[in-house]
């Protein structure tokens, strides 16, 4: 009798009905399940994530030719309001002649004017983005952007709603969310034809197109990098303000490889204070 034989009652080694997995069986009752081919899973695991990033970078590229060309060096030599949605926004003295863009909320502010709006992530807007649609600005942008749908069930602003709002579309990518497709790259600089990056917040997406505009200066409100809540309510979800800012610290960088003749310039700062140049009102 062969040795193998022998070990049969006390030890064997089967493949699985779906031929992924081992299965070790001891004494004949006790049982175990190991991959099979790891390799395998790896190497298909890198094939399927370069597709998808693929796809991505080539729907970017189609749409993004037709939304951003129209607004590079727009604000060249003008000042440009960041406005996001922390609660320092309420100790904001609005400044004379400069552009706003705002981020979600930030239209509910009525001290402000809005000249820009940037949304993305459904599930954070879905409760109060059909209140901008009759914004006292009937001339005010509106930008939407296309997370990856995948990550998150009811993550993408639905068409229909883009299009009821005459939003223009964008395509943006999370590299924090693990499944989330992964670039070289920490912002985009040619948002003409590259994913626009968000690290966890719509600020960051805005803060490149803002940059693509080419500002002279480039005030930060309401960024206040903390879990404070709102300017007018309590927080919804939290973060993590170290993280934050190390990828302020990361923009502060891009910034000023870019764009060097562009100030940026932090308004009643919290978190951020000492990152950039800090003003109080």
């Amino acid at each position: 009798m062969k040795l193998k034989d022998c070990l049969k009652p006390i030890f064997s080694v089967t493949n699985d009905l779906t031929r992924k997995h081992k299965v070790i069986t001891l004494f004949g009752f006790i049982k175990f399940k190991l991959k099979l081919n790891p390799i395998d899973d790896i190497v298909r695991g890198g094939r399927d994530r370069i597709i998808s990033e693929l796809k991505v970078v080539v729907s970017a590229q189609n749409l993004h030719a037709k939304v951003f060309p129209k607004y590079k060096n727009i604000n060249c030599g003008k000042e440009v309001v960041l406005v996001a949605t922390g609660p320092s926004l309420n100790d904001y003295i609005p400044i004379d002649g400069a552009i706003h863009v705002g981020v979600n909320r930030a239209f509910m502010c009525d001290k402000i004017c809005l000249d820009y709006l940037f949304m993305q992530d459904y599930l954070a807007v879905k409760d109060y983005i059909e209140k901008s649609f009759n914004y006292k600005n009937k001339n005010l942008k509106r930008f939407y952007g296309i997370m990856q749908p995948e990550l998150v069930d009811n993550w993408v602003i639905p068409e229909s709603c883009a299009i009821r709002h005459s939003a223009e579309r964008y395509y943006a990518c999370s590299p924090w969310d693990p499944k989330s497709s992964k670039y070289s790259y920490d912002y985009t600089y040619d948002i003409a034809s590259l994913p626009l990056v968000c690290h966890g917040t719509v600020a960051f997406t805005a803060m490149q197109f803002i940059l693509y505009t080419n500002p002279a200066k480039i005030y930060l409100v309401g960024c206040d990098c903390s879990n404070n809540g709102y300017f007018n309510g309590p927080p919804i979800f939290q973060m993590d303000p170290k993280r934050i800012r190390y990828y302020w610290n990361k923009l502060k960088y891009f910034a000023n490889m870019y764009y060097p003749e562009t100030e940026i310039i932090s308004v009643n700062p919290v978190g951020l204070k000492g990152l950039f140049k800090d003003i109080y009102q």
